[in-house]
């Protein structure tokens, strides 16, 4: 039975929720509208005339691998291309901002103890719940209206941009819902995070599996991916598949209700079984212990790699064709790869789209530092023999070579895949993987940066993400304006050589590798200075 006490508080609890995030909410609002919004404006210049979008959608309905990736192009119209190359990535990254939203303001809460404090108050055990689904609803909603708006602007039409918009937007809505009933079966923040990213995955999966229009086609419709897909933007623009979205939402919000009323608070509905009463011998030191930390990160992001690689060097010598039969498309990537052939400058755009999320894994990593501090699992271990350089740079091995690992994974198998696909092995891998690898140094800088903000100004390790975000909006503006050298050059991805492209490794790699070690050492200095939880 509902209990109206049980959700008293919620209109406190939702504004404390957006001062919190009274930072990163726009951020993801931007983002989200920059990209779908940009790679509209980009079709508009690529492909003006009518006969050259059929040329493409043509191509791009002949790739097999494309379309079991991004699903096929329903109508060749600008309107039909931007819900092609969005709709799938778009509605992937506003998943990840929903299970990012409310396993912050809902489990990690009740891991660190706040939301026991706060319910101690006048607030109802559902009011912290209620709150996240009303942020991370509204704010789904409130990009999909955004990215319509922007759409719009350019022309589109209005019916349709809206029906995109929604599309994403009710996939962030229902993600949010699975996030909801997630948070309540397990008692761990990860836990919960590798659930639902998990089913992400896997719901990802399902939609490659369902690519195809005949046999297999029935499998999309296990997919909410597939959903948004079959909702057909710009091309008919089906809304009755948006009922079934609203069915599942509401159905897992009121389960997710549910569960949170049959468990205690902190508990998970799922106990977790107890650990053993002594540690293994392979956690006899900070290195082995630091592996058991980062170990399941690092082979996640290296298998995620290993697949893109595979999949951009399979398809890359379509690409090739693609930009040979498009001059637009050529010139935009004899711009973005100098004097190189069509396949390596497309190369040299991946690895430029490629290089921030590089340093995603190097901050996580780095960071790790900072979480165990944060739950005070760094007083215990530094009580044994462990001192605090030892505990460092166990963490720091994995960030930095870890990071080095998943790059040359992905050269690897980036090479792999296109030198058996043009015959030319022995040449293009070990090209290939120096051209990943030259991104290395730009990517340490953010350890730095983590591994200094740690050291010194441990509360405010958060502008890590900033100082990321500062960098790819740099890097985004300069590809479409001639911004100032000293602006341009406070990305350290301005110094990496485009070696497909002709480029030569300089001083100015080596000074950015410089920089990125002295950093680390600046951290690790703080860290021996300051006390443990800053």
């Amino acid at each position: 039975m509902v209990n109206k006490d049980d959700f008293a508080g919620t209109s406190a609890m939702t504004q404390l929720i957006l001062r919190r995030d009274l930072r990163i909410l726009p951020i993801f609002v931007i983002f989200m509208v920059i990209i779908v919004v940009g790679i509209a404006a980009s079709f508009l210049d690529l492909y003006p005339d009518e006969a050259i979008r059929q040329a493409f959608f043509l191509q791009m309905q002949n790739n097999p691998t494309i379309v079991a990736f991004l699903g096929a192009v329903l109508d060749p119209s600008i309107g039909g291309l931007t819900a092609w190359r969005t709709g799938i990535p778009g509605t992937i990254v506003l998943g990840l901002i929903s299970i990012f939203l409310m396993i912050r303001h809902t489990r990690s809460e009740e891991r660190k103890g706040r939301l026991e404090l706060l319910n101690s108050t006048r607030v109802g055990r559902q009011a912290a719940l209620s709150a996240a689904f009303i942020v991370t609803y509204g704010l789904s909603i409130l990009i999909s209206f955004a990215i319509a708006a922007g759409l719009i602007g350019l022309g589109l039409s209005i019916e349709s941009s809206l029906v995109l918009g929604l599309s994403m937007g009710v996939f962030g809505c229902l993600i949010a819902a699975i996030s909801g009933v997630a948070v309540q079966l397990t008692e761990s923040s990860g836990d919960a995070r590798y659930i639902t990213v998990g089913i992400l995955v896997g719901f990802f999966v399902l939609r490659i599996l369902g690519w195809d229009n005949g046999n297999t086609a029935w499998v999309s419709w296990l997919s909410p991916i597939g959903w948004v897909h079959h909702i057909r933007p710009f091309a008919g623009n089906e809304l009755w598949v948006f009922g079934i979205f609203l069915i599942f939402i509401t159905g897992l919000t009121v389960t997710a209700y549910w569960l949170s009323s049959k468990r205690d608070l902190g508990a998970g509905i799922i106990n977790q079984r107890p650990g053993p009463a002594h540690g293994s011998l392979r956690l006899k030191n900070s290195l082995a212990l630091a592996w058991m930390l980062h170990s399941g990160m690092l082979l996640f992001w290296i298998v995620i790699f290993a697949l893109l690689g595979a999949m951009f060097g399979y398809t890359t010598q379509t690409v090739t064709d693609m930009i040979n039969a498009n001059p637009q498309f050529m010139s935009l990537m004899s711009q973005l790869g100098g004097n190189a052939g069509p396949g390596d400058s497309y190369f040299t755009f991946v690895l430029a789209s490629l290089g921030e999320i590089f340093a995603v894994y190097a901050i996580l990593a780095t960071l790790k530092l900072r979480s165990q501090e944060s739950k005070k699992y760094s007083e215990f271990i530094l009580t044994s023999s462990v001192s605090r350089n030892d505990w460092a740079v166990s963490n720091l091995i994995f960030a930095v070579l870890g990071s080095a690992l998943i790059m040359i994974i992905f050269g690897m198998v980036f090479g792999l895949s296109y030198g058996l696909n043009t015959g030319n092995l022995s040449t293009d891998l070990p090209r290939i993987l120096a051209a990943v690898m030259a991104y290395l140094p730009a990517v340490w800088i953010f350890c730095g940066i983590s591994m200094a903000l740690f050291g010194w100004l441990p509360r405010f390790t958060s502008l890590s993400w900033a100082t990321l975000g500062l960098i790819v909006t740099i890097d985004l503006l300069s590809g479409f304006y001639d911004l100032n050298p000293w602006i341009k050059n406070l990305s350290p991805y301005t110094n990496v050589p485009k070696l497909l492209a002709g480029d030569t490794l300089g001083w100015s790699l080596f000074l950015v590798l410089v920089v990125a070690s002295l950093l680390i050492l600046i951290g690790m200095v703080g860290y021996k200075r300051r006390d443990i939880n800053g």
